[in-house]
């Protein structure tokens, strides 16, 4: 049996943060000048020591079909070989639906570590059921969000569907329609061109596939111009399943029917990669057999390694996992991959989590699971200072935050250069101040990380509706939030190419500009929970998490770890966007 896999190497720099705040920051000469490919090989080339180091590594190993490709060298080795190379045995593991081969460890000679940041694939197993933030639309969901209708649009736009309970199959529920959703964001009036070249895709995982066939009927479903959405590559064996009675396209379809609700007209991509990430184990996943975290370096790594006209401006991702189940190098090394597509242009978004303020809330170090010191639990990527992170609000006259909106404060990143002003005067002004030291006295909290989310969009209450084979679903959650600010952001750089200007690229420092903020509706009402001792998306209980009395963020006025800096308005950003300086 063959491995396909590759070795990435040690950045010969971290990703240089005055370089990306430079590209990013509207004020700075360099802003909207990016890298291409070759000049980000350039900027970041490895060592040729290094690379020689490796490949001779590998040949004596009896790898084969050894490439060096920018900072990685890509191999193909048979798994008696890479047992020997990497000093490790590969067992068969299987998730209930198949087994595969695969290792949970490995090493390499000393003399090479300093060289090596990751190999990779040695942890894989394909087919993986669905992990999504979103939970899945269960009738006890779908139940308990209609006795929580929250408060309906405007008459103009609120709709009524059915949807087919089991217990009465004529139950109707009210959902936030496309109409709605374009006055909430004020992004009705305007037509974006897809001729001048901004387009948006959604990265899936964990066996995801959007429906070509759902996206129609939603289309049809609320008067929509007719458009597909392409899937552009399928990653470390990812499929595309479009089988009717598959259930793994619920994540996939809430996002593409998301966007075209906010973005109709321009270009939707897709792309599925398959596969998992290591992870450290914790209560909810106390093995590898649980292990659903997503393998988002093989699909950062594949975009990095694509030219200009093959990655698309603006990339959402709805999945989020606990920040103490990624190991820190796997992070540090996605989060640099995130930084690096940012310097090329590219608006990187992901979903902040549907857990509050946490779930398990304890710290993790993959052992002694149930003794964990209490803590709040950041959710990774969001934690990343180099992606855009998205939070969530329900009801929409005002809209207020939602529930079990993720956010809170990295425990592995600092607080990150653009934001330094606007967190501090939210744990200066706003948070309650008995609250914060019943916080830092606990260390339920790390108050100098990076802060999260960014931005929020609605989430919940009136739900969304998705089309899942065919069945219309109540959803929402984070997962919904994310892919709207993505379409914003879309529609936004439609707006720049139209006056010959760049992409808005790595979003976060023109997003915390004093006229940017000015122009977000603050969210100040509603907060977040968490650390209840169960699973709030699914209310299992039992899972032996720390329950910690108080455990809260409110909305307030500015920042907060709840909805970030507020929700958008795309036609006050479109007037910002397109001057020379904030």
């Amino acid at each position: 049996m063959l491995l396909n896999g590759f070795v990435l190497m040690f950045l010969s720099s971290c990703v240089a943060e005055s370089k990306l705040g430079a590209v990013s920051s509207p004020t700075s000469p360099q802003y909207g000048k990016f890298f291409s490919v070759e000049e980000l090989h350039r900027e970041f080339a490895l060592a040729p020591e290094s690379a020689e180091k490796v490949k001779l590594w590998l040949q004596k190993s009896g790898a084969t079909n050894i490439n060096h490709d920018g900072n990685r060298v890509r191999f193909t080795a048979t798994v008696a070989n890479a047992k020997t190379m990497l000093d490790t045995d590969f067992k068969f593991y299987t998730n209930g639906e198949l087994m595969q081969l695969r290792t949970d460890a490995y090493s390499v000679p000393d003399d090479l570590a300093s060289h090596i940041d990751f190999i990779s694939p040695t942890i894989y197993i394909g087919r993986l059921g669905k992990k999504q933030v979103t939970p899945p639309a269960a009738d006890q969901m779908l139940l308990q969000d209609l006795a929580n209708p929250g408060t309906p649009c405007n008459q103009s736009c609120e709709t009524t569907i059915s949807i087919p309970l089991p217990a009465n199959k004529s139950e109707s529920f009210d959902v936030l329609s496309p109409k709605c959703l374009q006055e909430l964001y004020n992004t009705k009036d305007y037509n974006p061109d897809p001729k001048y070249g901004s387009n948006i895709a959604s990265g899936n995982f964990l066996n995801q596939s959007a429906s070509y066939s759902d996206l129609a009927q939603f289309e049809q479903m609320f008067n929509l111009p007719r458009q597909n959405f392409t899937v552009l590559a399928l990653i470390n064996g990812g499929v595309d399943n479009q089988d009717p009675a598959s259930e793994t396209d619920g994540e996939a379809n809430l996002d593409v029917q998301n966007i075209v609700s906010i973005a109709s007209g321009l270009p939707v991509y897709s792309y599925i990669t398959g596969g998992i990430a290591p992870f450290v184990p914790n209560l909810m996943e106390p093995n590898q057999s649980y292990n659903q975290n997503e393998p988002y370096l093989e699909f950062y790594e594949y975009l990095l390694a694509q030219p200009e006209d093959k990655v698309p401006w603006v990339i959402t991702n709805s999945y989020a996992d606990d920040e103490n189940t990624v190991p820190e190098r796997y992070a540090r090394r996605v989060c640099a991959q995130i930084g690096m597509l940012g310097l090329r242009g590219r608006t990187i978004l992901g979903s902040s989590g549907d857990g509050g303020v946490g779930e398990i809330c304890r710290a993790n170090d993959g052992d002694n699971l149930k003794e964990g010191t209490p803590e709040f639990t950041p959710m990774f990527p969001s934690s990343c200072p180099y992606i855009t992170s998205v939070g969530g609000t329900q009801s929409v006259g005002p809209e207020v935050a939602w529930n079990f909106s993720a956010g809170g404060f990295s425990n592995l990143f600092p607080v990150a250069w653009y934001q330094r002003e606007a967190v501090d005067s939210y744990l200066n002004n706003q948070i309650d101040q008995h609250a914060k030291e019943y916080y830092t006295e606990n260390d339920y909290v790390n108050f100098s990380g990076r802060g999260f989310p960014d931005v929020a969009a609605h989430s919940f209450y009136p739900d969304y509706v998705t089309i899942v084979r065919g069945t219309a679903y109540p959803n929402g959650g984070t997962s919904a939030s994310s892919p709207i600010v993505a379409g914003i952001i879309a529609l936004l750089n439609d707006a720049r190419f139209r006056a010959n200007r760049p992409a808005m690229g790595f979003l976060n420092p023109w997003l915390y500009s004093r006229d940017v903020v000015d122009a977000l509706t603050d969210i100040t009402s509603g907060g977040s929970l968490g650390c209840l001792g169960y699973n709030v998306q699914t209310n299992v209980p039992g899972t032996e998490g720390a329950v910690i009395p108080f455990a809260s963020f409110n909305a307030t006025a500015g920042w907060d770890p709840v909805t970030g800096l507020g929700t958008l308005n795309f036609a006050r950003m479109k007037k910002l966007a397109l001057r020379d300086s904030v």
